[in-house]
């Protein structure tokens, strides 16, 4: 039976009866609290459960030394208490005993709730790639980022919780989707006045997606220098996201299952939480799903394509937790990024024949495939340029995009213009 003030914070301790008997808990604090405490912590100290979850415990239920230190280790650490602070291994296991497997939360972890915690830079875009995009202008006469921007606005917040406002971005593949959320990152941060780029939690769309990528799982660790294996909590995409805010990018978002995206819909509504099931946290010594509150600075984002091989339909209770907006090829943005009005034209040819389904005609143009198209014509010459281009498509359909090559004179156009270049020179 242990006194308080014999309790070394931040050591580990055996709980030695009562219901809880044979854990470890951790001392996080050993003050007990006063007698008529308004929640019923009197007498009791402040401890961390092997889940990472704090709680309050009597002290006289704990053993008198810490786990893995004898009693003459401690008597030593407290009379030294005003030397210079001894190097100490918290806790060390007997040399003598064997090595044992720790159980789930023995090894534990600091918990990310900062979006510029340095732990998710590798989460950050580059800034020099963001400085390449090129904006575009939207329907009521402003910038695509700046029209973006103002879902996070005050005035949003306001209707949503303090919290920006859901957006989904409805297009083709290669329009520029995921480049526009990284651009977002840097632009919101900025924004907010913050020294780096927002975070970006990206959940790519697949019928194999499982609410155990969304949410966390306990899985096997083994530490790299000592060798000992244990298990540790894995959080999830969503989880993560949640727990420190930043942009939770669903990509492909009708990829994923039906199940899948119901599963996000308190995240994604008025509630702006989910309980999760995959993590047992104690509360008052009852084991409870964990429930966690996403941060205000959580903004969801996603993309999806209709009509595409492996797509499915979208859950509406799901779809009307979104503002949606067309995210189309645009015109000025090709017209900076490809050069050659050939190919431009050619591009425009082949969706024009893929949005009338002429002979079959399905796989999409995007601008990134007309820009390799440029590419490959200026470095390996037209004909080499046109094949590779012709070989994105599926057997079925290259005879309709020959002829469409055929038919616009694609070749000769090409030609005039490399003459052209040549002629310049």
């Amino acid at each position: 039976m242990a006194l308080a003030a014999s309790l070394l914070p931040n050591f580990r301790y055996e709980i030695t009866s009562g219901f809880e008997q044979g854990e470890i808990v951790t001392i996080v604090n050993n003050t007990p609290f006063k007698d008529g405490d308004p929640e019923g912590r009197q007498r009791k100290i402040t401890v961390r459960f092997a889940d990472g979850s704090e709680g309050y415990i009597l002290p006289r239920l704990l053993a008198d030394t810490p786990v893995g230190i004898d009693a003459d280790a401690v008597t030593t650490f407290i009379n030294e208490a005003t030397e210079p602070t001894p190097v100490l291994i918290a806790n060390p296991a007997p040399t003598s005993a064997p090595a044992v497997v720790p159980m789930v939360g023995s090894i534990q972890t600091e918990p990310i709730t900062d979006p510029m915690d340095p732990r998710l830079d590798h989460l950050r875009p580059s800034r020099a790639k963001v400085r390449r995009y090129i904006k575009r202008i939207m329907p009521n006469g402003i910038s695509d980022v700046d029209f973006m921007l103002t879902f996070t606005s005050d005035e949003y917040r306001a209707k949503n919780d303090l919290r920006p406002a859901n957006v989904m971005l409805k297009g083709d593949t290669q329009s520029g989707k995921t480049f526009l959320v990284e651009v977002l990152a840097v632009a919101w941060a900025d924004k907010l006045g913050l020294p780096k780029p927002m975070p970006i939690f990206t959940l790519s769309g697949s019928s194999g997606v499982t609410d155990f990528d969304l949410f966390g799982q306990v899985t096997s660790y083994t530490d790299p220098v000592t060798g000992v294996e244990g298990l540790v909590w894995l959080p999830g995409i969503v989880d993560m996201a949640a727990q420190c805010g930043g942009i939770l990018y669903l990509d492909e978002i009708n990829a994923m299952a039906e199940r899948v995206t119901t599963s996000l819909h308190s995240v994604a509504d008025h509630r702006h939480l989910f309980i999760n099931r995959n993590k047992p946290v104690r509360k008052g010594g009852q084991f409870m799903p964990e429930t966690t509150v996403c941060h205000t600075d959580l903004w969801i984002i996603g993309t999806y394509n209709e009509g595409y091989r492996g797509m499915g339909e979208m859950n509406e209770a799901f779809l009307n937790r979104f503002r949606h907006i067309r995210w189309d090829y645009s015109d000025t943005v090709e017209r900076k990024l490809i050069t050659s009005p050939a190919i431009r034209l050619l591009g425009e040819a082949l969706r024009t024949a893929r949005s009338a389904n002429q002979r079959g005609l399905r796989t999409p143009v995007g601008t990134s495939a007309l820009q390799h198209l440029e590419e490959d014509v200026a470095a390996f010459g037209i004909e080499m340029g046109l094949d590779i281009f012709v070989g994105l498509f599926k057997a079925a359909e290259a005879d309709v995009v020959r002829e469409i090559i055929d038919g616009r004179s694609i070749r000769i156009l090409l030609e005039q213009e490399r003459q052209a270049t040549i002629d310049q020179a």
